[in-house]
């Protein structure tokens, strides 16, 4: 009797499904548990294991659901889209986002110069290439700074 590999195992159950065996034939001859067997089918079928998050979140508010878009990266433009919700409602929730995790300078910042990102960054890149600021300068500026806040 041959021992099967993970990769073959998986390999054998999307053949034995392709051939519209069910899971409790899947299983007698692979070897495994129903719920492996159903993970892999689930994946192969396009119904990957976080559906049941998703799922969950239907029932969640659209700023909770946005916030869960901005964790998965999602970009704000298509957080607007896939919850029609309008640009403010996504900058505020952008805003929350980068509060909770922590960035709430950046949410200051942002607030600040939100009407001139342009010039902002083209100063900023300025300053890069010319070097006048480089990393080590900005980490020990932002140790001391933190330092001195306790």
């Amino acid at each position: 009797m041959q021992v099967l590999n993970k990769q073959d195992k998986e390999q054998l159950v999307i053949k034995l499904h392709q051939e519209g065996k069910t899971i409790r034939e899947i299983a007698q001859q692979v070897h495994m548990s129903f719920k492996d067997i159903g993970t892999i089918i689930r994946r192969i079928d396009g119904q990957e294991d976080h559906d049941i998050e998703t799922k969950d979140l239907k029932n969640k508010s659209k700023e909770t659901r946005a916030l869960y878009l901005f964790l998965h990266g999602k970009r704000p433009v298509d957080v607007a889209i896939e919850l029609d919700l309008s640009s403010s409602e996504v900058e505020n929730i952008l805003q929350e986002f980068w509060v909770l995790n922590k960035l709430d300078e950046l949410a200051y910042v942002y607030l600040e110069i939100r009407n001139h990102i342009d010039l902002f960054l083209r100063l900023f890149h300025t300053m890069k290439k010319n070097k006048l600021i480089n990393q080590k300068d900005i980490k020990q500026n932002f140790m001391n700074s933190k330092i001195r806040q306790y």
